[in-house]
């Protein structure tokens, strides 16, 4: 059980839809993080963590595709190179939100479940817990680090596929990229108590995809 619990960990959700491309006037930068306070269309990171839950749990089975003004973008295909895996097309102006992580209490739960949202942060980086640390988006080598509370949101999943009640997601908005082809990298590494007791030792991961921007 833990085991298919691991396989999900970096299952990677990317999150994207078309708004106006203000943001990367504003910010000067193609595909910068944005501010975990920052809304897009009116949506927080909380907002997406709930919409895009039953669809991570499930490991993006098109049957849990949310209905959301946002185009999702998530890890698909097979590994190797001709193969066009984690590979998408967008249009300019296109926001993105990045999903890194996530932890739900469908049973067996790892370590101690917090009770509400102020303890998640001890959850997912306590050392006693989950551990996670160098958590990170790097978008075209440019790498930003999500080791912050900020990122942290947790949400209920009154639907699960998985018969749980709550779903902790690490994640972050990007500003539109600019016209061509990119690399948008997810990775982190938890090597807390909980998880080494859940699973024998630490785990890391990496999953890079490839955007073209028309």
């Amino acid at each position: 059980m833990f085991a298919h619990k691991l396989t999900r960990l970096f299952l990677g959700a990317v999150a994207l839809g078309m708004s106006m491309t203000l943001a990367v006037a504003a910010t000067g930068q193609s595909g910068k993080v944005l501010p975990p306070s920052a809304t897009v269309m009116g949506w927080s990171l909380d907002d997406m963590a709930f919409a895009v839950a039953d669809f991570s749990i499930s490991g993006n089975d098109p049957a849990f595709y949310p209905d959301t003004p946002f185009q999702i973008l998530y890890r698909h295909g097979a590994p190797g190179p001709g193969t066009g895996a984690n590979s998408f097309n967008v249009r300019p102006g296109t926001y993105f939100y990045v999903n890194v992580v996530f932890f739900d209490d469908s049973a067996p739960i790892i370590g101690d479940w917090p009770a509400d949202e102020d303890g998640a942060a001890e959850y997912v980086f306590g050392r006693d817990q989950l551990g996670g640390h160098d958590l990170f988006v790097k978008v075209d080598g440019r790498t930003t680090s999500l080791d912050d509370a900020g990122y942290i949101g947790l949400a209920p999943t009154p639907t699960s596929p998985d018969g749980s009640s709550n779903i902790i997601k690490v994640a972050a908005f990007l500003s539109p990229l600019s016209p061509g082809d990119h690399e948008v990298t997810i990775g982190g590494v938890f090597d807390g108590d909980a998880i080494i007791d859940a699973f024998g030792g630490p785990f890391a991961g990496e999953v890079t995809y490839h955007v073209h921007v028309e």
